[in-house]
């Protein structure tokens, strides 16, 4: 590439400015910030981190795997916090719960998977809350590295790197997040 093609600076990468536009030949007035192997390979340890924590707490609550009583216990578990229709409620929050952690470590329909995680500990930090951070500090780091997984993306290191979801992140994210929230306030008001 030539100095001067490196110098072009478009508004718009979809649309090149017009012909004789003073745009396409302005240098950048700041360097503009290139992606990294370091953000990659930091993405896919948080994508590691939790997928891990939150798969195996799924596992637990669907699978009965480590130390875990399966999906009859998660659902008393739901009846007892107030939940109507535990029965049918503990297989989808589950499986959400395991499914979207396996899909987060793959890097695989990411921000779906994040956004599931993202609701299903959601729904977790407000049955724990007590007004203090001390019951329910897991569950907010949770919360958090899922919302930056959402919005961040999974990262070149995943298998989502040549979808529309991953060139479009932002987008894809702000929409599943929406959903995170109504299905949050779905369950919390609907069905409790």
């Amino acid at each position: 590439m030539s100095t001067f093609e490196t110098g072009l600076h478009h508004l718009d990468d979809d649309e090149p400015p017009e012909y004789g536009s003073t745009l396409a030949y302005e240098e950048p007035s700041r360097p503009v910030a290139a992606w990294h192997g370091g953000a990659d390979l930091g993405l896919l340890g948080l994508r590691l981190m939790l997928g891990g924590l939150v798969g195996v707490h799924g596992a637990q609550r669907t699978l009965g795997l480590f130390g875990g009583h399966g999906l009859s216990d998660f659902a008393k578990s739901l009846q007892q916090a107030g939940f109507r229709y535990s029965d049918i409620l503990a297989p989808v929050l589950g499986y959400a719960e395991f499914g979207g952690a396996v899909l987060i470590v793959l890097g695989l329909f990411t921000p779906l998977a994040a956004a599931a995680v993202l609701a299903v500990v959601g729904n977790t930090i407000i049955l724990q809350w007590n007004g203090g951070l001390a019951d329910y500090e897991l569950a907010a780091a949770l919360a958090g590295a899922a919302f930056a997984v959402l919005f961040a993306g999974p990262g070149r290191i995943s298998l989502d790197r040549r979808t529309p979801w991953y060139r479009h992140a932002l987008a894809y994210g702000t929409s599943l997040f929406s959903l995170a929230v109504i299905a949050v306030a779905a369950l919390q008001l609907l069905l409790r």
